[in-house]
């Protein structure tokens, strides 16, 4: 039995991409999440209400980011 070793370090490659990139992910949300958790609930409603399209916008980034970098990793294999 052989095994393609370029096979099997692009799989690797794809893999620390796709960890990567949840990790990233996550931690946007977890920045995020911390700047508004921080104020008393009516300001943090009304912020929140106010920035809504930026929290989303930001959130569309990195998952765009995270499924292009998923994508080219895996359209490597």
């Amino acid at each position: 039995m052989s095994i393609d070793l370029t096979v099997a370090l692009a799989g690797a490659q794809a893999e620390t991409a796709r960890s990567s990139a949840v990790s990233e992910l996550l931690a946007a949300l977890e920045e995020l999440t911390a700047d508004y958790r921080g104020l008393p609930e009516s300001e943090r409603i009304l912020r929140c209400e106010a920035e809504a399209d930026r929290i989303t916008a930001e959130v569309a980034r990195h998952l765009h980011t995270a499924r292009s970098r998923l994508s080219s990793a895996y359209g490597r294999v």
